[in-house]
């Protein structure tokens, strides 16, 4: 028993210290556009889940907290075990700064409720996604080349949406305002007015 917890603590059953180092160098600290819908993650052991196989997410209830085409911040990328890979996304590193630095107001008689974890307060404005990977450990190439894919499916590493991409965007939004479809798809306001009636002239 005490021999496999060791095993453990020297990480034998994470991702290849290498391997690691060299995506947090990639990824951690920089700001994305996102490709999907983030939502929030009541738990730590709930998250958005991304893998070869698709994308999977916390709860049906869970709200989204982050749209596709907004830009987000990843503040922070752990490694979880052998195959997983974990991402904090917070809306902004100016947001990211300040939640980690708010103090937590601790409970009153009047509302026992306001005494909050930082976990459950910084669910405001944060998210987290697993990279679930299908290469092991013993192939740190395939590691690294699978990361890479499931961050791209995550947020555009490079380049930015294209047309059609925003497109899609606003006719997936339709109950959107102008002004919001504006500022996250980037498109002219007549634009999005005549992408919203056909969105609306083709429904049922």
């Amino acid at each position: 028993m005490a021999a496999a917890c060791l095993t453990v603590l020297n990480g034998a059953w994470a991702i290849q210290r290498d391997t690691f180092k060299e995506i947090r160098g990639r990824y951690e600290g920089r700001s994305f556009r996102l490709r999907i819908d983030l939502k929030a993650a009541g738990r730590a052991t709930d998250p958005n889940v991304v893998s070869l196989d698709g994308v999977g997410y916390p709860s049906e209830r869970s709200p989204i907290l982050f749209s596709a085409l907004e830009t987000v911040f990843l503040q922070r990328m752990t490694n979880e075990g052998a195959t997983r890979v974990g991402l904090t996304v917070y809306r902004s590193e100016d947001e990211a700064n300040r939640l980690r630095a708010s103090a937590i107001p601790g409970p009153t008689m009047a509302n026992p409720n306001f005494g909050r974890t930082l976990a459950t307060f910084a669910q405001q404005g944060s998210t987290s996604v697993v990279l679930e990977l299908k290469a092991g450990k013993k192939d740190p190439q395939a590691q690294l080349a699978e990361i890479e894919i499931l961050v791209d499916r995550v947020c555009y590493l490079k380049g930015e949406p294209t047309r059609e991409d925003c497109e899609t965007f606003v006719r997936r939004h339709t109950g959107w305002p102008i002004s919001r479809l504006r500022a996250v798809a980037g498109l002219p306001e007549e634009e999005i007015r005549a992408l919203l009636k056909t969105a609306s002239a083709s429904d049922p």
